[in-house]
C-alpha cells in the first residue's frame, strides 16, 4: 500500500484520529468523545477523549494505518 492510498483513506473516514503517545507509539482511532462544536462545519477549538486498547498501539504510522485498515476489513 502506498503513502498515498493511506492518506486517501484518512480522508474517506471521517472521525478517525492518527494518535501517538509519549514512547513514539501510533494509533488510528474511531472512539472517543469531544464536544460538539457552535458552528457544525466550521474550525473550533474542542476537548477530545480517546479511547485506545494497547493492542491498537503500533511503532509506526504507516502500521498504525495499515491496522485500521485491516479492522475495517474484517
Amino acid at each position: 500500500m502506498t503513502d498515498t492510498e493511506r492518506l486517501d483513506w484518512l480522508d474517506e473516514n471521517q472521525g478517525a484520529a492518527l494518535v501517538s503517545d509519549d514512547f513514539g507509539n501510533w494509533a488510528v482511532v474511531f472512539d472517543g468523545i469531544q464536544n460538539v462544536p457552535l458552528e457544525p462545519g466550521q474550525p473550533a477549538d474542542i476537548s477530545t477523549s480517546f479511547w485506545i486498547e494497547k493492542e491498537q498501539w503500533r511503532p509506526t504510522i504507516r502500521d498504525a494505518i495499515d491496522a485500521a485498515i485491516e479492522e475495517e476489513n474484517e
